[in-house]
């Protein structure tokens, strides 16, 4: 799994710990939905609206960046 990874990449980190909270329970969340009994009831919509904003975010960024 690619993604989990990349995410446990960033979890390693040192630039990244001021995040680690958030970091860590996204981990702990995605594990209990893919490979666990999804005891946080996650449905694939929820992921999506959670993903949703740091996406907008990033494309907003790249275009401000081309300005």
């Amino acid at each position: 799994m690619l993604g989990m990874e990349l995410l446990n990449l960033t979890i390693a980190d040192p630039r990244h710990r001021h995040r680690l909270k958030e970091l860590t329970r996204l981990r702990e969340a995605l594990l209990d939905f893919f490979l666990g009994d999804n005891a946080f009831s996650s449905t694939g919509k929820s992921w999506r609206n959670y993903f949703y904003g740091f996406a907008y975010a990033a494309a907003l960024q790249r275009t401000h960046s081309r300005i």
